[in-house]
């Protein structure tokens, strides 16, 4: 089952090459890797809390909390039953702004009674195990099809205070370009689960679709917010050529699936600020973007020169690169190399780097000339 991720987040894509155990990664002079566990199961996405603590979604349904100091406990925080086939299952957390206040946390879920469906719910805490009885369901999603690739799952609360959802088309591209659901799209909703009246398509929509903030997606399995900018990216997983990074905007339609990439794009369509390709001797190459991150963390590690940028990994490729935010040039340059399956990855408060690798693995990259 180790790549079932792997195969079903290319869907009609081509895996570029055979993803085997990883080799000892590679990092630039003057950093280092650590292991912090590989004790993990098909991970999927993490978040820091604010005291520290690091939360990691496994796709069977479990919430595991890894301590300040690196230990995993063997009690998951959470429990869910979900349905886990293909790129379905327990899929993104995210913390409240105000969680040191409530402790709420919310998450991402596949649902397995028919019929199936993505939720987001959100949960209390009691250090680190859930209260038992605290789910509020905040939204369901529209029914799935058979297929079970293209569920997105990646939520994070922007400067606004507003928790955003990112939702894949279930492959099926005629979702992303339609108000009438809420597949391949970026959704913005109230804490409470309500909608704002403020979102971009309120108005052209009716009901739970007034939640739609952007569309034409394929499958943003993550996005992430710029510390002190409010800027976001979003990663969306492409299908056949390019794997794309775009710029958030309220109101916005990226072009599934009336265009890959910059490529034959009508007019009205938001470009992507970055591609890479699946094949050909451009550097990178890859076939699923699955991580991403700006480095903007409250107490800097690294290098001056590295404020500002944005970090992202690919799936099949196994690294990480990143790209200058701050110019006009967007220098594109390689960071780490021989990291397994990367599908998250996330800057402590400290200024280290984290990755998670979908074989099970929580790495640590810090700078220690």
């Amino acid at each position: 089952m180790r790549n079932v991720l792997a195969s079903a987040l290319l869907g009609a894509a081509c895996l570029v090459a055979a993803v085997s155990t990883p080799a000892a990664a590679s990092v630039p002079a003057g950093f280092h890797r650590t292991t912090i566990t590989s004790a993990l199961n098909l991970p999927t996405s993490m978040a820091f809390a604010p005291n520290g603590r690091l939360f990691v979604t496994e796709q069977g349904g479990k919430l595991r909390v890894i301590t300040r100091t690196g230990k995993l406990l063997a009690r998951p925080f959470l429990r869910l039953n979900v349905d886990s086939n293909g790129e379905r299952g327990l899929l993104g957390v995210a913390f409240d702004p105000h969680f040191a206040r409530n402790q709420y946390l919310y998450v991402y879920y596949t649902v397995p009674t028919a019929p199936e469906h993505n939720r987001v719910s959100r949960f209390t805490a009691n250090g680190n195990v859930v209260v038992p009885g605290s789910q509020k369901q905040l939204l369901n999603l529209n029914p799935l099809s058979d297929a079970t690739n293209h569920n997105g799952g990646a939520l994070h609360f922007g400067a606004d205070g507003k928790l955003y959802i990112a939702v894949g088309e279930n492959a099926n591209g005629a979702n992303s370009q339609t108000l009438s659901n809420r597949l391949g799209k970026m959704l913005r909703i109230n804490r409470n689960g309500s909608i704002p009246t403020t979102n971009p398509f309120y108005t052209q929509a009716t009901g739970p679709n007034r939640a739609i903030w952007a569309m034409g997606l394929r499958n943003p399995f993550t996005f992430a917010f710029q510390r002190g900018t409010g800027r976001m990216f979003i990663d969306d997983v492409g299908q056949s050529n390019w794997e794309e990074i775009n710029v958030g905007k309220a109101g916005a339609n990226y072009g599934w699936e009336l265009c890959e990439g910059r490529t034959g794009c009508p007019s009205g369509i938001k470009l992507p600020y970055y591609t890479y390709p699946h094949t050909g001797s451009h550097q990178p190459t890859g076939c699923a973007i699955t991580g991403g991150t700006f480095y903007n963390p409250r107490h800097r590690s690294f290098p001056k020169s590295y404020v500002g940028d944005y970090f992202f990994s690919d799936l099949c490729g196994g690294w990480i690169y990143k790209i200058e935010t701050t110019g006009s040039t967007r220098n594109v340059t390689r960071f780490a190399t021989n990291l397994g399956e990367p599908v998250d990855l996330d800057v402590r408060p400290n200024g280290a780097l984290y990755y998670l690798s979908h074989f099970g693995t929580v790495g640590r990259i810090q700078y220690n000339p």
